[in-house]
């Protein structure tokens, strides 16, 4: 009887364990359906906001259409490149800055060879095509291949040696020539809305934009010249391709990031732990982690953040100055694993664009100066008094709103933009990066400098 009311007890006691697991396991399921209705909600209306916005939605909306071969300058690019290669390891290491050192022979012999000569040429030919558009994997997301950009920083420089050793030898023509094939060159990645890509393209328009300044040293250019350099310098003023940019990390790379955390949990925290271990712990981390629930979540922060993150890139510099891009970073909720990992970088881009298009405002209106000198036989006493035909509206500069700070200085002019502190620093330039390391990381950041456009005059 005892033993029978034991077993009865026992039971009881089992039959509530039951029940409580039950109600436990009903109420998870409860909390877990509440989530998943909440977040897809969520996830819903980020989508629809942004939609609403303007913003593409899709990968197709935003990757360059396909051309027909014989339009297309890539082609020609890739082919100069190969020309290139074929000439050894020097194409890589070639840079204006070393022209003067000890191995000046060595360049010199390799930029007249026939492959070098032969591959400026398509270069050329390559710039007379309306259109380019690169061959990319854009389904690959960040394991995509951009070998072609290192190619073209490559070809930048070598294009600036070129040019100063015309310039060198009296070819006056052909250095100027050689200049608005660079920046035509740098825009060939106008349309690729990948920041990287973006990034090069600002670096090849720099090298090209500085042997404008060291030509016009040797060689003071002709109306002809001043209005090809101005004109090829337009399209760097303008943010679209970075707002787009934007448009392609969301798209080409947080979607394929979310993807990843739908089909492969385990291969997602890996790479975001750097931990490579199978593990069944951290498989079941992974599904536990990335849930469904947590992953809408985090797609909907995310693409609100990225919602400000445009606008902020595409907002005027003295309107939104970068301390709106670290705001919109510091406020990425901590759990956002995503977020926090692919925005933060995007704030600093901001004012490297202003700085781009400063200096395309720089370029075009000293065009606008030598026309002036050549028309008047001197520079204009202030910007406003420039020829109208020249200067048909006061530059702007993106660090300010207001027109760019000019003076003459003895036979030339000193032309800048107060630059990322906002402040006018009296056409201070920049240090070189010898004096920056000899600077405190104080001075450093107070970047007490301007964006100066210098010509001295004969």
């Amino acid at each position: 009887m005892k033993n029978w009311k034991k077993g009865v007890d026992m039971n009881s006691k089992l039959m509530k364990v039951v029940k409580w697991c039950g109600y436990f396991i009903a109420g998870l399921i409860v909390i877990y359906t509440v989530l998943l209705l909440v977040s897809g909600v969520k996830l819903r209306s980020a989508r629809e906001r942004l939609a609403a916005s303007g913003r593409p939605m899709s990968v197709e909306q935003i990757i360059p259409r396909k051309i027909a071969d014989k339009d297309n300058a890539a082609l020609l690019f890739q082919s100069a490149a190969l020309l290139f290669k074929s000439g050894g390891e020097m194409w890589k290491s070639i840079d204006i800055n070393n022209l003067s050192g000890t191995n000046r022979d060595e360049i010199v012999k390799f930029m007249q060879s026939g492959e070098v000569l032969e591959a400026l040429d398509i270069i050329r030919k390559g710039t007379e095509r309306a259109e380019c558009r690169y061959d990319l994997d854009y389904a690959k997301g960040p394991e995509m291949l951009l070998p072609h950009v290192s190619d073209l920083r490559a070809t930048a420089r070598i294009l600036a040696v070129q040019t100063k050793l015309m310039a060198e030898k009296g070819d006056n023509e052909g250095a100027w020539k050689n200049l608005i094939i660079g920046y035509k060159l740098a825009d060939a990645l106008r349309s690729e809305p990948i920041l990287i890509s973006q990034l090069v393209r600002m670096a090849v328009f720099a090298v090209i934009d500085q042997s404008v300044v060291d030509l016009c040293k040797v060689s003071l250019p002709n109306d002809a010249q001043c209005d090809a350099v101005a004109d090829a310098v337009k399209p760097f003023a303008d943010v679209s391709p970075f707002v787009r940019s934007m448009d392609g990390e969301r798209l080409l790379f947080a979607e394929w990031a979310f993807a990843l955390m739908e089909s492969d949990p385990g291969k997602t925290l890996a790479l975001i732990s750097m931990d490579n271990s199978e593990s069944a712990v951290n498989r079941l981390a992974a599904r536990v982690l990335f849930c469904k629930p947590f992953r809408q979540f985090m797609h909907a922060s995310y693409l609100d953040v990225m919602s400000d993150m445009t606008k902020f890139m595409e907002a005027p510099y003295y309107i939104v100055p970068m301390s709106e891009g670290r705001r919109i970073v510091d406020n990425i909720p901590q759990w956002n694993i995503i977020a926090r990992m692919l925005v933060p970088t995007l704030s600093n881009v901001q004012i490297r664009i202003a700085h781009l298009m400063a200096q395309a405002e720089l370029t075009g209106t000293a065009m606008s100066l030598m026309r002036h000198k050549v028309a008047h036989g001197g520079f204009p006493a202030t910007l406003p008094e420039c020829d109208a035909k020249f200067l048909p509206a006061q530059p702007v500069d993106p660090f300010s709103g207001k027109s760019l700070l000019y003076r003459q200085e003895g036979n030339g002019f000193v032309l800048y933009s107060i630059g990322g502190n906002m402040k006018d620093d009296g056409a201070k330039p920049e240090p070189s990066s010898e004096e920056k390391e000899k600077l405190s990381t104080a001075e450093r950041d107070l970047k007490a400098w301007d964006l100066v456009w210098k010509y001295e005059g004969k």
